[in-house]
């Protein structure tokens, strides 16, 4: 049986995984202390926020078929909410959504879904895979404290475009068309609250300001009743700010979340800001993953296909059955 390493455990390496498991050995690598990727939770107790993906849709049969187990044991529903949209400060209209549909988390987190999927597979955490090097015919991993790690027959990079081409050379036949991916960058600000500020929606659309999305995480199933808000800025401010000091980020992000609900000043018990530097593509690949036979080597992500949770899926899926 050949083995496999896959480079990144969010949803796209987890999938690739667990569909070759049957013909390969599949070892996976994470630089964090937790699965997840994109799909992931941060926990500040009492509060938890799901600062990274907020939602999904499954609108493809394969990927409802894959999740099939986690639908049955509800470690995923659906999220019933109201979501108010707004023009810079002006609040337009307020839609609600039901069971009907069909806006799906992760329970009791969105982390949740990752680590069910994962929980009978073989990962080293808390590694971070700085090298790859091939000698005669096989692959070896080097991690950024040059630990080495091998050898394997394939190398699946399931990581975000620019740090895929960090691991990549030139002799790849794909890496020209790696190279040509830009990603766009965003900030996440958790706010903790003491008190609710008792609005009237549980999620907001927010155009022309530097804050494009609002989550309260917990309006979402089975989260901890503590008062927890997830504002996400616009891409365009998180483009411009780059390189703006953190703490100056950290306090534009926090008033303009403030003005936004008009209120008296908030009741914060907890702030943190997170800064996601690869979150969608400005220009996605027409391919749905790349790859090179004669390496061994291939790209799968959310990236290829609508940067969404459901993408992450069927990048992983259409290459695990061009290796098979």
């Amino acid at each position: 049986m050949k083995n496999v390493a896959v480079i990144g455990a969010g949803l796209s390496g987890v999938t690739i995984a667990s569909l070759l498991k049957k013909k390969f050995r599949v070892k996976i690598f994470e630089k964090s202390l937790s699965v997840g990727g994109r799909m992931s939770t941060r926990k500040e107790p009492p509060f938890i926020f799901d600062h990274g993906a907020q939602y999904f849709k499954i609108e493809n049969k394969e990927f409802r078929d894959f999740l099939s187990d986690l639908l049955s044991k509800k470690i995923i529903r659906t999220w019933n909410f109201k979501c108010a949209y707004f023009e810079g400060n002006k609040l337009e209209k307020i839609k609600t959504l039901t069971s009907k549909d069909q806006i799906f988390v992760g329970v009791p987190n969105m982390d949740s879904i990752v680590k069910y999927l994962s929980k009978n597979f073989d990962i080293i955490v808390n590694t971070k895979i700085e090298k790859i090097v091939k000698k005669k015919e096989a692959w070896y991993l080097f991690d950024e404290n040059n630990n080495k790690f091998g050898k394997y027959d394939w190398i699946i990079l399931s990581l975000p475009a620019e740090q895929s081409l960090r691991l990549s050379n030139k002799s790849f036949s794909f890496y020209d068309l790696l190279k040509n991916i830009k990603m766009k960058n965003c900030f996440s600000l958790m706010i903790g609250l003491s008190h609710s500020p008792n609005l009237n929606y549980d999620c907001a659309i927010v155009k022309n300001k530097d804050i494009a999305w609002l989550a309260v995480n917990n309006s979402k199933p089975l989260r901890p009743k503590k008062f927890s808000i997830l504002s996400n800025s616009s891409f365009e401010y998180a483009e411009k700010n780059i390189n703006t000091p953190r703490e100056n980020v950290l306090t534009n992000l926090l008033n303009e979340t403030q003005n936004l609900f008009k209120k008296d000043k908030l009741k914060i018990n907890f702030v943190k800001l997170h800064h996601w530097m690869y979150v969608e593509t400005e220009n996605s690949p027409k391919e749905d993953f790349f790859i090179d036979h004669e390496r061994k080597i291939a790209v799968c992500g959310d990236w290829f296909i609508n940067s969404r949770v459901e993408g992450a899926y069927l990048s992983a899926s259409r290459l695990s059955k061009n290796i098979l």
